[in-house]
């Protein structure tokens, strides 16, 4: 076989594989909750490499109850990494998060805050062109609501997949898939509890070896509804180690 037409193979079963996926999502979501409307999640996240070891994250995400209207979440995240090896790193970071209830952003009586701290090991895994990786974070959440304020931990475990589709790995001018699996689990007043499942699917294009843009469908399953959201996800990284 050609390497042309393989590459024309992968890049049929690919799509073939996204859109079932993303279908799939779509209908369970909208058939669970009618009342529910496709929304956005708008991303913006950026690494600055200070060593081999030690970097920075940095992250802002807009979140809309529907197509670039109707405000739902702001949040951002920084955070410090420190990598143990090239595939294993641990990582400390903080977020916050402002909430608003659907088609009320004025209500600031429902508006929902939050302040939390966590705690990161992140492992990579290499398989023939794919890059695997697993995740792992506990997380400290200080929730006010209604003048009520809470505490709670979460631990999340998600599994991502990349898979370039035109290259043998990531590099300028690739294509790729991004797929990932992340699962959220509440531990408040001492008790376990689901809190929410986010299944991810999505095409990107590396513009050069520090950008790429991510475009993608994210199913997320909660205990009481589920929300299908478009995903924008930008990303630029900076190296500030001399060479």
């Amino acid at each position: 076989m050609s390497v042309r037409l393989l590459i024309s193979c992968r890049w049929l079963t690919a799509i073939i594989l996204a859109f079932n996926l993303l279908g799939m999502m779509a209908g369970t979501a909208l058939a669970e909750n009618p009342e529910n409307k496709l929304g956005n999640w708008i991303g913006f996240n950026s690494t600055i490499r200070f060593s081999d070891h030690w970097s920075a994250f940095g992250q802002g995400e807009l979140r809309t109850w529907e197509m670039a209207s109707n405000l739902e979440e702001l949040l951002w995240r920084i955070a410090v990494h420190y990598d143990i090896t090239p595939e294993a790193m641990v990582g400390f970071g903080y977020v916050r998060s402002d909430r608003w209830p659907f088609d009320d952003v004025y209500d600031r009586g429902r508006k929902r805050y939050e302040n939390r701290v966590y705690q990161e090991f992140a492992l990579k895994q290499a398989w023939v062109s794919s890059q695997f990786q697993h995740r792992f974070r506990l997380e400290q959440r200080w929730l006010t609501a209604a003048g009520e304020a809470e505490y709670s931990n979460r631990i999340r475990y998600r599994l991502q997949v990349t898979i370039p589709l035109n290259y043998a790995s990531i590099q300028p001018g690739a294509y790729f898939l991004n797929a990932s699996n992340e699962t959220f689990i509440n531990f408040a007043s001492g008790e376990r509890s689901f809190d929410q499942n986010r299944l991810y699917g999505g095409v990107g294009y590396q513009f050069t070896p520090s950008q790429n843009l991510q475009v993608g469908l994210l199913w997320q399953a909660r205990a009481s509804t589920d929300f299908l959201r478009l995903g924008i996800f930008y990303t630029i990284n900076f190296d500030l180690r001399k060479r």
